[in-house]
């Protein structure tokens, strides 16, 4: 209140005084206080802002600037009318003032008066007319930019002869930087918008404004940058609207409703009918009250200031695409443009909507429309980019699936990947009650940036191997940089698992209860598959602050902070869903389900079949407490403190050692030491100590791991393959045993044992010669003829330069079935190894 004071002691003097026209003092005034009251704006004083551009308006001072700050400041406290009222009056005392011109324009379009917005873009045309581009300040230049862009203007060319032109003529004017940011995110292109808003953050310093379009530019790259630059927004300007709401829309896709209310209602208090905040509060009484009625009123209070506004349908069917209602947040974006057919937000969200719908042939051709009205849209174009691939592709269709891939992944893979689909459907379709009334898609990307820009729109994604959206499934192919050390088999039934249960719930379960049953039918299908208990696992239920109570366990998929968390996001989510089924039994789960399925929330659903959900939380709490602390519980978990060791005195450690001797660090230290030294006979003991004390770990830096290593080096083979049976038994990742045990198990002629190492091996990675060779040698020595033969015309895709003996190998196993076939593979193999007496003996007799 103190500068409103100052002011009208300044304004009252101007007029007053013998010195009043020798001296400028309005002017001397306007450049003394413009400056503050624009902080004041920046800072959410709206109100405040608000009185002084109306005293100085009514004290009749020249500048427009208070007239602006004023109309700035009515529209944040949602004064949209009276605004746009008064920027029809103050044109009257600044004819053609570009930004007033461009401020009714915007004010104008929140009404959904279009006859006005248009007359504005006129008045700001024919006002640059008169005016020579020398002679623009740069937030001219910037308002014509804006308005370029608005009359379809090229938008590379409007960034250089408009934005980069204001920034080189002030490059402190934040406004340049919002303009060309902006610009940039709306074209999708995250990178560059960041790279702006960084700049004009370095040029200009920190303003709300700048910070919310960092974390608007981060928020699908870096989550842990959006959220610090959306807390400086909010921190710089509390009242910031649309930081607020970008929080609420974030808070809501972590599931964290109650926290998004809040946000939401931040908004409203200051502006009642702000559209995108009732769509917000719609989107919440949908997913967390599941209250239609609820929807449709806030949806109507949304509609309120402007009938026919396209983002608000655009925006509950946003949000609903998170929640996996994609045929609902489709309808909404048909809704959002029947309201206005070239909403291009609508049109890219319809699109998305109906790729993980499964629409392909409707996306693609929407796509098309996207790139005509938008040449610079990125998704656009990295849709364009994905399509011409996937024709590339190779489509089987089948009754109950359709698959697609790279033409060279279908010999590789394709059965196999086919034959698992339909193992999945028949078990987990009869437990969850389930029969499938259409096929499901399942998509293969050889490259990771084409699975992203399929399931997410956009490139990233990095570490997901796949993602179901109800009857459509996407994944890396077991061939791409993302496969290797994942077993694409458990991630394909895992996969297959959401089908089942998004279609058993109707989407309308939580990401916690979703990923959860998933890792769950992991283990029942493979004891190999799934997550256990680890180390890790073991710190982070013990740490308070990890280990997440249910009813906020979605949010700890949003924004994990590192990959540990979001690994253990999974696991906890896994056996909460074991406990519920330990504890209550299937049938009460099940109910849960079918409560999801009729619309109630989840803590209702829990409610409704085990019990209230603060007592649910509680046992189960107990319940992975329990199961951490059974984890290697004669295991001396502790590191030492800095003063029980001295690093300058070996005998230190080796007196810490006896003094503690089931100390999992200690021992860990002391075998590293060993192996250092390649003491293997001392490193024997410890892994033993080891696997005594952690039966149960199999990691690389288990005992297990160890002893083997011990082992080999030592030469006692036999116990070796002893030790890696164990690891094989229970790890689904280990590759480098898997391959071991196939280099000891062939020579001795241990088909069965090759036989399963070598699936195990295919199942990370299936383009691996080494195993598909094994698992062929397997097959045919156990007389699984059918089998044999796929694995050698595999083997014959891979490996070509061996070709002669495969195609020998079979014409052997063709004989008795397609002599035809078997006599070519025959004639095939002589012309790679004219000399191969078995070649010729075997042609011999068919003579």
């Amino acid at each position: 209140m103190r500068l409103l004071f100052v002011f009208a002691f300044l304004a009252a003097s101007i007029f007053t005084g013998a010195h009043a026209q020798q001296i400028d003092l309005e002017k001397i005034f306007e450049e003394k206080n413009l400056g503050p009251v624009t902080e004041l704006l920046a800072h959410g004083d709206y109100e405040l802002v608000a009185r002084i551009g109306e005293a100085a308006a009514g004290k009749g001072l020249k500048s427009p600037d208070w007239r602006i700050l004023r109309f700035k400041a009515l529209r944040e406290m949602g004064h949209i009318e009276q605004a746009l009222d008064e920027t029809g009056k103050a044109l009257v005392v600044f004819p053609g003032q570009f930004e007033i011109l461009l401020l009714r324009h915007d004010l104008a379009q929140m009404l959904g008066r279009a006859d006005l917005a248009a007359a504005a873009l006129k008045g700001l045309n024919e006002a640059a007319k008169t005016k020579a581009a020398k002679d623009r300040t740069a937030m001219e230049s910037v308002m014509l930019g804006r308005a370029a862009l608005m009359l379809g203007a090229d938008a590379q060319k409007v960034t250089a002869q408009y934005f980069k032109l204001a920034q080189g003529k002030d490059a402190k004017l934040e406004a340049a930087y919002l303009a060309e940011g902006n610009l940039a995110l709306d074209k999708d292109d995250a990178q560059r918008a960041a790279d702006v808003f960084r700049a004009g953050l370095k040029a200009h310093g920190e303003t709300a404004d700048l910070r919310l379009g960092l974390a608007r530019a981060f928020q699908s790259s870096d989550r842990e940058k959006a959220a610090e630059s959306l807390k400086q927004a909010l921190e710089l300007n509390p009242h910031h609207a649309a930081a607020h709401l970008l929080r609420a829309e974030q808070l809501i896709g972590g599931e964290k409703f109650i926290e998004a209310e809040a946000a939401i209602q931040q908004v409203l208090d200051l502006d009642g009918k702000q559209p995108v905040a009732w769509s917000l509060r719609a989107v919440v009484a949908y997913l967390f009250q599941a209250d239609a009625g609820k929807m449709e009123d806030a949806r109507r209070h949304a509609l309120e200031r402007w009938g026919r506004n396209p983002e608000v349908d655009n925006t509950i069917g946003r949000c609903l695409s998170r929640a996996y209602r994609f045929a609902e947040s489709a309808a909404r974006q048909r809704q959002s443009l029947e309201f206005d057919p070239k909403y291009l937000s609508a049109k890219v969200q319809l699109c998305h909507d109906l790729l993980r719908l499964g629409e392909e042939a409707e996306a693609w051709k929407l796509a098309e429309v996207i790139r005509k009205e938008d040449g610079y849209n990125i998704q656009a174009h990295n849709l364009a980019k994905l399509e011409k691939e996937m024709n590339g592709y190779t489509t089987q269709t089948f009754e109950d699936f359709i698959l697609k891939m790279p033409k060279r992944d279908w010999p590789i893979y394709g059965a196999r990947a086919l034959a698992l689909l339909r193992d999945a459907k028949t078990t987990l379709g009869a437990k969850y009650g389930m029969d499938l009334q259409r096929p499901v898609l399942v998509e293969f990307f050889g490259a990771q940036q084409d699975f992203a820009i399929r399931t997410f729109g956009a490139l990233g994604g990095q570490g997901m191997l796949g993602v179901c959206f109800g009857t459509v499934v996407t994944m890396n192919s077991p061939g791409s940089l993302a496969h290797g050390r994942n077993n694409w088999e458990s991630t394909l039934w895992h996969e297959f698992c959401h089908v089942i249960t998004l279609t058993v719930t109707k989407n309308r379960m939580p990401r916690w209860l979703s990923e959860g049953i998933s890792v769950h039918e992991e283990r029942q299908r493979d004891p190999a598959w799934g997550m256990w208990m680890n180390d890790k696992f073991r710190e982070m239920v013990l740490d308070d602050e990890t280990l997440t109570p249910l009813t906020r366990l979605s949010g700890a998929f949003m924004a994990p902070k590192t990959q540990d968390h979001l690994m253990f996001a999974y696991y906890e989510s896994s056996q909460a869903v074991e406990f519920l089924l330990e504890k209550f039994g299937k049938d009460k789960f099940q109910g849960i389900l079918h409560e999801l399925a009729a619309g109630k929330r989840i803590n209702d659903a829990i409610a409704a079949n085990v019990g209230g959900i603060e007592e649910v939380e509680k046992q189960f709490s107990q319940y992975i407490i329990a199961k951490a602390k059974n984890f290697g519980p004669k295991a001396d978990w502790e590191e030492p403190k800095p003063e029980e060791l001295n690093p300058f005195d070996a005998g230190s450690f080796t007196e810490y050692l006896k003094k503690r001797p089931s100390n999992l660090w200690a021992l860990r230290k002391e075998a590293e030491a060993r192996i250092q030294a390649k003491q293997w006979a001392e490193v024997l003991p410890m892994a033993d100590k080891l696997i005594e004390l952690l039966p149960d770990s199999y990691d690389g830096d288990s005992g297990y791991a160890l002893k083997v290593q011990a082992l080999r080096q030592m030469k006692r083979t036999d116990e070796e393959t002893a030790v890696l049976r164990q690891i094989a038994a229970k790890s689904s990742s280990a590759q480098s045993t898997f391959l071991r045990l196939i280099e000891l198990d062939v020579p001795a002629k241990r088909w069965p044992e090759v036989k399963a190492n070598a699936q195990r091996s295919t199942a990370l990675n299936p383009f691996l010669v080494t195993p598909q060779r094994a698992l062929a040698d397997a097959f045919a020595a156990l007389n699984e003829a059918p089998e044999a033969i796929a694995a050698y015309e595999r083997v014959l895709v891979l490996d070509p330069s061996g070709g002669a003996q495969t195609h020998f190998k079979l014409a052997e196993l063709l004989r008795a079935s397609d002599a035809a076939k078997a006599k070519k593979h025959l004639l095939d193999s002589l012309a790679l190894a004219p000399r191969n007496r078995e070649g010729l003996a075997l042609l011999q007799e068919w003579k």
